[in-house]
């Protein structure tokens, strides 16, 4: 049977990985609906972009910039399947799991949450449409993958027994040699 806590590094390194991957993806997308011609706004865990630039402004930082604490408990994922093969990385596994977890979390109930702020404005003919992106699914699948590794990586190394505690059995030349409970001492006559 293969032992499961030697699979925990590679999820952990796969974790990382693909929530590094999924900060640079879009995370989601705001269109406008309204007066004008429908504007749009993407963001990512770095930077927003918008299809209707504002006049001297270019990219600007995200709304719920997260992409250094995703990368920094990433990191720790890493670090954390490093020591996992000398084990010393169970520790670090739960923290960088939980912490990205958390991150990950938060970022999607704060885009929640903006989403049902902005649909109670008094629309007066505008509305508003948001639609996540690969880059929510990829740090949500990184979040679970890098959870499951964490609880993989804290089940214990199963020891095996030393040849010394091992059951000996030594049998003579027969069974009739010496009963189990010894030889009966005869008394002497007085």
């Amino acid at each position: 049977m293969t032992d499961r806590r030697k699979i925990a590094p590679v999820l952990l390194v796969l974790a990382a990985a693909t929530v590094v991957v999924g900060s640079f993806q879009t995370t989601y997308e705001m269109v406008f609906h309204g007066y004008g011609p429908d504007r749009s706004v993407s963001t990512s865990l770095w930077v927003v972009m918008s299809d209707t630039p504002v006049v001297g402004q270019d990219d600007e930082v995200a709304y719920y910039a997260a992409g250094t604490p995703v990368a920094l408990s990433a990191a720790l994922l890493v670090l954390a399947a490093v020591l996992l093969f000398r084990d010393r990385g169970r520790a670090p596994a739960l923290v960088g799991a939980g912490a990205l977890a958390g991150i990950v979390f938060y970022y999607v109930t704060q885009v929640l949450h903006e989403r049902t702020i902005r649909e109670s404005w008094p629309g007066g003919g505008e509305s508003f449409e948001y639609t996540f992106k690969v880059g929510t699914y990829l740090l949500v699948a990184g979040a679970v993958v890098g959870l499951v590794g964490a609880v993989l990586a804290q089940q214990r190394k199963q020891q095996q027994p030393h040849e010394e505690e091992a059951v000996v059995v030594h049998q003579l030349d027969a069974d009739d040699d010496t009963p189990p409970f010894g030889i009966e001492r005869q008394q002497e006559p007085q």
